[in-house]
């Protein structure tokens, strides 16, 4: 890739009869994609922050039981908006939906960072959330601004930004929780000045020349081509899915009219939007043009199962190594940082074997033999094992996380035809955020309902033999798992032999149960290792050709190197 201010030049393909472009961008267009970059990073600090800081936000604020709303929230609304923004933006362009997202994401968290009650944070994380609709363009521009060879490299770009946020985010936010008070607030001050450089970024930075859908349709028209039923089912259908996932098991059973009725409704109106898609309208959401390549449904599924599979690492790595390594709260979240640390490394390193081999099949083979590796490893986890060896198990996660994210969307927006990259790049990132909703749930249901029957069992085990009271034992088990200290021990006959047996066994609960967790993980990473065989490479079509130049002058170079190629081409067969 080259920045220098060269003349523009072209080569043939005589048997072929295409021709391979070969502008030089200039500093603007990496400007554009350094503003893409940072907005990314500030919303995987947005959402690193509403786990890590979430019990913290949400003691302070008097309302311990709304914690997981905050990340709920930000996935319901990604899940909403990012498809039928993808769309739009094919319209009216791509900055000024990432300028009013972003523009949300400004004040939402200033909204978080100043707020006095739950109810008022809550406001904030749905203005914050909004900023998410942009997510799929911000992985778009990063691709159709540069030439198509190095596709690899724009992806990579956005990775390693999602890796930066993701590992900043992680131990800025472990760093705080280890202070009481309000520190959290300082978190989102930072994060609204991420957003807030990455608006003024895009605002200076990338103003690209008008696409041809941008002027040559009325707003009249482009209104009508928008996929308003579409929208509807696909927006409502997931919210109501993602609630009733949200709400399965915690604080209702699946019995519950609260987990059922969303959660059906949910499923009947996505069922709506396929048959909509599929039979209504053929320009719709789901294009029909996106599917005449296999590799953006496979590439769509193994994001899916990617977001399902991380999720379980993101829900319960750190999790388990303080409740079964014994692993102080920080040194366990700075092993999880490590994660985003590979992540980076392999994002870069796979961007540059795209661009130098034009393959993307065996960089995602690779990578998800590596997330099939974790949880295998997980599964054998146990207190005695060396406490160094979670960064080990981390740097593996993390590598197939890098090398995964960047070939899966390089793979989806490859096979997608030029003016439909936005929508090839929001079905995948959609993919990533309902995988991880599905895996939430899954995750939830497996772990409760095997620590619900280990740990009474495992503690009568050990408690029993010891002398200690039948009658005693519910109060003990109580007790233990809500880990309260002085009930425990004002239980008669709670002596320092029976206490000690007792957290023996929870502790060999707690790791049955996470091993059940890392088997089912296993298992859906080994079928997306499988099914990544699939993904067909199509190395002729990394060429020199940029898709919508962030510059006009950029723009102009092309075609002009198109039109004399052409005419040439018209006065060899005259």
């Amino acid at each position: 890739m080259n920045t220098k201010n060269e003349s523009p030049t072209f080569t043939t393909d005589v048997a072929s009869g295409i021709v391979d472009t070969k502008v030089h961008v200039h500093a603007r267009t990496i400007v554009a994609i350094a503003a893409v970059c940072f907005i990314t990073v500030a919303q995987l600090m947005s959402v690193v922050g509403s786990g890590v800081l979430a019990r913290e936000m949400a003691t302070t604020l008097g309302a311990p039981s709304l914690s997981a709303w905050f990340g709920a929230i930000i996935t319901t609304l990604t899940l909403a908006t990012i498809l039928p923004i993808s769309q739009a933006s094919d319209y009216w362009g791509r900055k000024p939906f990432i300028l009013a997202s972003s523009t949300f994401g400004v004040v939402g968290f200033i909204i978080v960072s100043r707020s006095k009650n739950i109810a008022t944070c809550l406001a904030g994380f749905t203005l914050g959330g909004v900023a998410f609709a942009c997510q799929a363009v911000c992985y778009a521009i990063p691709s159709e601004v540069l030439h198509r060879k190095y596709r690899g490299y724009g992806q990579a770009s956005v990775t390693i930004a999602a890796g930066l946020g993701g590992m900043i985010g992680i131990i800025i936010g472990g760093a705080f929780t280890r202070s009481n008070g309000e520190n959290w607030r300082n978190y989102w001050y930072i994060c609204f000045s991420l957003y807030a450089l990455g608006l003024v970024g895009i605002f200076f930075g990338y103003n690209p020349p008008p696409r041809e859908l941008e002027v040559t349709l009325s707003t009249p028209q482009k209104l009508r081509k928008i996929d308003w039923i579409g929208t509807f089912l696909i927006a409502v259908g997931l919210i109501l899915f993602v609630i009733g996932l949200q709400w399965s098991g915690n604080p209702y059973p699946w019995k519950n009219g609260h987990v059922l009725g969303p959660f059906v409704t949910g499923i009947c109106l996505l069922i709506a939007f396929g048959i909509w898609e599929w039979k209504g309208t053929n320009e719709g959401i789901l294009h029909h043009s996106l599917f005449r390549d296999r590799n953006l449904p496979i590439s769509t599924l193994l994001i899916f199962i990617e977001g399902l599979a991380f999720f379980t690492v993101n829900n319960f790595f750190v999790f388990e190594l303080i409740i079964v390594g014994h692993v102080g709260s920080f040194p366990a979240v700075f092993r999880f940082a490590v994660i985003f640390a590979a992540s980076i490394v392999t994002a870069f390193l796979t961007g540059v074997y795209i661009t130098w081999s034009k393959r993307v099949r065996e960089p995602l083979v690779c990578g998800f033999l590596l997330l099939t590796t974790f949880p295998i490893l997980m599964v054998f986890f146990k207190g005695s094992l060396p406490a160094a060896n979670a960064y080990g198990y981390a740097t593996i996660s993390g590598s197939g996380l890098g090398l995964i994210l960047t070939a899966a969307l390089v793979a989806a927006q490859m096979s997608s035809p030029p003016d439909q990259i936005s929508l090839s790049s929001g079905l995948p990132t959609a993919a990533r955020s309902l995988g991880g909703a599905v895996g939430v749930a899954i995750n939830n249901a497996i772990y409760n309902n095997s620590l619900s029957s280990k740990l009474p069992r495992l503690i009568a085990e050990a408690v029993l033999p010891l002398g200690f009271s039948p009658k005693d034992l519910p109060a003990l088990i109580g007790a233990i798992a809500s880990q309260n200290q002085a009930a425990i021990v004002a239980i008669p006959g709670a002596t320092p032999a029976i206490i000690g047996a007792a957290s023996q066994a929870t502790t060999e609960a707690y790791r049955l149960s996470f091993k059940n967790l890392w088997i089912a993980s296993a298992c859906f990473a080994g079928a997306a290792a499988i099914c990544s065989c699939f993904i067909k490479n199509s190395p002729a079509k990394f060429t020199e050709h940029i898709d919508a130049p962030a510059e006009a002058e950029v723009l102009r170079d092309q075609e002009d190197i198109e039109m004399r190629y052409h005419g040439k081409t018209d006065e060899a067969n005259i």
